[in-house]
């Protein structure tokens, strides 16, 4: 196991890809054929990935009328980008976003040769060279069903969590294994499947930090041993944050030094941070070199590799309003650069934020008036992002077409042997 990348070997070796960010059975502008998933993987491959992470295969969802509408069913459910076993886990039903008599959602009718979408990206990705990491779950309910919402059940700001929490949190756990054991059947034998990614994120809040046994034994090692159990010499990743308001590096650091030394975790992916809170590393501040630090060293005793998730996107706001917008090479290249000497890979969130495909945008503000341009100094582009659909991708395609230059360069630089 390396310990770290090499100086000079600074590069994304895959991407994070969240299928509500435009790519999943919700949006309007969805692929619907084998050609477009192999036209977009491609386009990954084509700047040095390797592999690509789906961020989930089932996520909660709420108030789907429109689709119940036309296929029957509950409107809320665990819905799925497969054809998924049908499993109620605490009242809450899971579904595939089809119905098999009819259709394939999204694409065309499975009679006409349509396909879910894990089937189509796993296709797509075997023929780009490239291996896939399913996600499993994640539920962000709301209203009514904020009850089994991770975020909700992790935020304590005493560290102390409550049974209901704890409720919640079992949820998720048992609806990943679940989705495990699912795929394991379905997929398990893809030769584009390259492991399994636990989309729950951990951080550095009190209810982890004060919590290390629970985190371990509870959260991690069930999906964990699921994992190994139903797909031998699959790995289990996991790409947690840190707050650098919130607990010490140090504290950070012997947390997950606890973790991975007692549970079957493979992989951890640290996520930088950066376009959340784009001051935490600039030209003159560098606030995430000491929680990579020390998050390396608790790799190194367990004896476990870290890969850094160098994130894709800057951020016109804050923390609780990101207004997140694709972020730029100079960004890109201080991420990377910075946290090279802590890491063995990149796996960055999320190919949305550089993908050349113009007929994906992001929500348009609501008020024209919102969209301030003094914020994008820098950018040279003339509105902020959701003001002007061509804005977006006009911002996607520079980075994309940046970053294909340094890697174009980076190869120059590393000729194959």
């Amino acid at each position: 196991m390396a310990n770290s990348a090499t100086e000079g070997e600074a590069r994304i070796h895959g991407f994070m890809v969240q299928p509500i960010l435009g790519y999943g059975a919700t949006n309007e502008a969805r692929f619907s054929s084998q050609g477009e998933y192999d036209r977009w993987v491609k386009s990954m491959a084509d700047v040095g990935a390797e592999m690509l992470f789906y961020q989930w295969v089932t996520h909660f969802h709420q108030g789907q009328y429109w689709f119940s509408d036309v296929h029957v069913g509950s409107p809320d459910a665990d819905f799925a980008f497969y054809n998924p076993t049908p499993l109620t886990l605490n009242g809450i039903p899971t579904r595939g976003w089809s119905s098999p008599s009819t259709s394939t959602w999204p694409g065309v009718p499975a009679q006409e040769g349509g396909k879910e979408p894990v089937a189509y990206l796993l296709d797509a990705a075997e023929k780009a060279g490239i291996k896939v990491w399913l996600g499993l779950y994640l539920n962000e309910g709301t209203g009514d069903f904020l009850r089994y919402n991770w975020w909700e059940a992790i935020d304590d700001e005493n560290g102390t969590l409550r049974q209901a929490d704890k409720d919640a949190i079992k949820h998720n756990v048992d609806r990943s294994v679940a989705v495990v054991k699912d795929i394991a059947g379905q997929f398990g034998t893809h030769p584009a499947l390259g492991g399994i990614y636990y989309s729950v994120e951990i951080t550095n809040q009190p209810a982890f930090i004060k919590n290390h046994a629970y985190l371990a034994e509870e959260i991690i090692n069930p999906v964990a041993k699921a994992v190994h159990a139903e797909l031998p010499g699959k790995k289990l990743a996991i790409s947690p944050f840190f707050n650098t308001k919130l607990a010490s590096a140090e504290e950070f650091g012997k947390m997950w030094e606890y973790v991975l030394k007692n549970s079957e975790l493979d992989i951890l992916i640290l996520q930088d941070g950066v376009g959340v809170e784009p001051h935490t590393l600039t030209q003159n501040n560098d606030l995430i070199s000491e929680y990579f630090q020390a998050v390396q060293k608790a790799a190194k005793a367990a004896g476990k590799p870290l890969w850094g998730n160098a994130e894709l996107f800057t951020s016109l706001g804050d923390r609780d309003d990101p207004q997140r917008i694709p972020s730029t090479i100079d960004r890109v290249r201080r991420q990377l650069e910075t946290e090279t000497p802590y890491v063995d890979k990149f796996v960055c969130f999320d190919f949305h934020y550089m993908d050349p495909n113009p007929r994906y945008t992001f929500p348009q503000k609501e008020q024209p008036s919102e969209c301030d341009s003094s914020k994008l100094s820098g950018c040279n582009l003339p509105t902020a992002l959701g003001c002007d659909p061509s804005t977006d991708a006009a911002m996607r395609r520079r980075l994309y077409d940046d970053y294909k230059a340094y890697w174009d360069e980076w190869q120059r630089n590393h000729p194959v042997k």
